[in-house]
């Protein structure tokens, strides 16, 4: 099924921004200083292609389910708040649940200083280019084959649907980020497959929820949100008490 969205070229050119804007950090994530324009081009072509996937599939499969893109203005207030709670939230737990017991060569890696600039610029890759991937495509797109295999849901039970497959992106949505913890420690034990996949399931859950009540752009600015306490807001706290 195609629709029409007024909204693609936007949601297209917003995707490909997000892929540009994660290219410094992941840089000093993987201690390199030289950007060349094939590295560049390439990070471009790459989040591109996956960003037209992402809205091309998402569009109709949105459309069918009657989510919304935008969000009433209203709501957007909640959709901060909810934002900043999850990564207080994930602060918490992170530092006196799981950091306790992370291994060294983790500590070091996620303790790099990384300036700020390049830690704001990478919440927009979240906020965006993620929010696109996880809940406009993948819970669009499973929720939608659902209600299609589970015909005539409807009521409580598309909305029993839409939890099973909430957690299920959220899960997916913690797996999404075991390479950059690998990267970071080396391998991948129990505990960092624990505090990876919980830690941003809890953000997840809350962004599909308010994509699927409030719209898109509410759960990329709670997104948007959420990273810029764990990346922007918490080192500087952490500079300024140390």
């Amino acid at each position: 099924m195609i629709t029409h969205n007024p909204y693609t070229l936007i949601l297209l050119l917003l995707g490909i921004a997000g892929s540009a804007a994660i290219i410094p950090y992941s840089m000093a994530m993987q201690g390199q200083t030289d950007l060349s324009l094939k590295i560049f081009l390439l990070a471009l072509l790459q989040g591109g292609i996956l960003s037209a996937a992402a809205v091309f599939l998402g569009s109709p499969a949105s459309a069918a389910l009657g989510l919304e893109i935008p969000s009433a203005a209203g709501k957007l207030p909640l959709a901060v708040v909810l934002g900043a709670a999850s990564g207080l939230l994930i602060l918490g737990l992170e530092t006196f649940v799981f950091l306790p017991n992370f291994p060294e060569v983790f500590l070091r890696a996620a303790g790099k200083d990384i300036a700020l600039w390049k830690r704001f610029l990478a919440s927009f890759y979240g906020g965006i280019t993620e929010e696109l991937l996880m809940r406009f495509f993948l819970l669009s797109g499973l929720l939608w084959l659902v209600t299609r295999i589970w015909k005539g849901a409807g009521g409580d039970s598309i909305t029993i649907a839409f939890w099973i497959v909430n957690i299920i992106i959220a899960v997916l949505f913690g797996l999404g980020h075991l390479p950059a913890v690998k990267q970071m420690a080396g391998e991948i034990t129990p505990l960092l497959l624990t505090r990876t996949i919980v830690l941003n399931s809890i953000a997840g859950i809350v962004f599909g929820w308010l994509f699927w009540h409030y719209g898109l752009v509410a759960a990329m600015v709670s997104h948007f949100t959420a990273d810029i306490v764990l990346h922007v807001l918490s080192p500087i706290i952490k500079k300024i008490v140390a």
